[in-house]
């Protein structure tokens, strides 16, 4: 005849089973708030990659009419649909443990996660400036530069954002490792959001004959909004050309390089970026500093390397962008991509490790002083240009 079980076995395998099935709905959790980060991740992408090229070809090819253009309305669906996919994770306790420490947030009922709070401040910022942005081109149709407020906030936005959402990532890389695919494509977003929020319009406005040549598309020629925000571009000489251009180009590099290198120093990463980059920002040589970089390797880089760095870049942006070429701008860019790479890294403490001051400091910061800064010289140049 068989023996019982005794209590004691019984114990043990209502413990095991209880443990494995605690071990598998914690695995669940994980991965449902993983791939719900990069839901969010491609939300955003499609609303800010492909939504701002539809927006740019959209009004070189009809009159402006309002604020609700199919493009805008794409921008911001999809990124409300981001907004929501980050909410859904907040407000899930079994997802957002997974996101690190967390703090208060009035009116919040719960505690957040440090890098889900300030993700979601950039998401908040970023949608602010589109209700701001809606205000504007209400009142004003296309005549609106890149350091208007809410043009400036949109973009600063959108930095805070990534920084938040890449904060999202390294909390979850204790159990899901950072590889390939994740620095490239988190890599890319700190990089790209971070590369033009110094240098503004003098990074977007290549040259006056391309200026000119925008301004004459028969669409956008018979709109005298644009033209006025042409004319302020002109009269200032807020392009590429400008004396201005590689000082503050080397101050925007030493930011993104900075924070780049502080997620992931791999060179072939580095040199990468630094070539798709260069690209697609119509040849700002930002293969010069990578190559530099990524001579130092994986290696901490301190305030030397940082200002000869700077110095090779500014050369090298000189040499194609200065009218003559001028060798001032390359030596005040060598100090000022050194004070860029400073800043990074106080910016990427808050990202590594988000306290409920840092973000609340940086977002202040990023989403409001400094828009609030280039409005007044928006609205400055607006006001001295006919």
């Amino acid at each position: 005849m068989p023996r019982a079980p005794s209590v004691e076995r019984i114990h043990t395998a209502v413990t095991t089973v209880a443990i494995a099935a605690e071990a598998t709905e914690d695995r669940v959790g994980l991965d449902t708030a993983y791939r719900l980060l990069w839901l969010a991740v491609v939300f955003d992408i499609l609303a800010f990659g492909i939504g701002f090229g539809w927006d740019r070809n959209w009004h070189a090819t009809h009159p402006f009419e309002d604020f609700f253009s199919p493009p805008h309305l794409f921008i911001y669906s999809m990124h409300l649909c981001a907004t929501i996919t980050l909410a859904y994770i907040a407000f899930t306790p079994d997802l957002r443990r997974w996101f690190g420490d967390t703090f208060a947030l009035p009116p919040l009922p719960f505690a957040v996660p440090g890098p889900i709070a300030l993700a979601g401040g950039g998401f908040v910022v970023t949608g602010l400036a589109g209700f701001f942005d809606g205000i504007w081109h209400t009142a004003f149709g296309l005549d609106e530069t890149l350091w208007s407020f809410p043009h400036s906030m949109l973009g600063w936005g959108l930095f805070v954002a990534f920084l938040g959402i890449t904060s999202c990532r390294l909390a979850l890389a204790q159990w899901k490792p950072i590889g390939w695919g994740s620095a490239i494509v988190f890599g890319f977003l700190v990089f790209s959001s971070s590369i033009e929020r110094i240098p503004g319009p003098f990074m977007n406005n290549i040259s006056p004959e391309i200026l000119r040549f925008i301004a004459a598309i028969p669409v956008l020629a018979a709109e005298p909004a644009f033209q006025h925000t042409t004319r302020i571009y002109l009269e200032n000489d807020i392009t590429r050309l400008s004396p201005l251009f590689v000082p503050l180009m080397g101050l925007g590099a030493g930011l993104a390089f900075g924070l780049l290198r502080r997620f992931d120093p791999r060179p072939l990463l580095v040199l990468a970026l630094g070539a798709l980059l260069t690209r697609t920002t119509d040849f700002v040589p930002l293969i010069v500093p990578a190559l530099v970089v990524a001579l130092r390797g994986t290696a901490a880089i301190g305030w030397r390397w940082w200002t000869l760095t700077g110095l090779c870049f500014g050369v090298a942006t000189a040499i194609i962008w200065d009218r003559p070429f001028s060798l001032g701008g390359a030596l005040v860019a060598a100090p000022l991509m050194a004070g860029g790479a400073a800043v990074a890294g106080r910016i990427w403490r808050v990202a590594e490790r988000p306290t409920r001051r840092g973000v609340v400091t940086l977002v202040a910061l990023a989403g409001i002083a400094a828009p609030a800064f280039t409005g007044v010289i928006d609205l400055a140049l607006r006001a001295r240009t006919p």
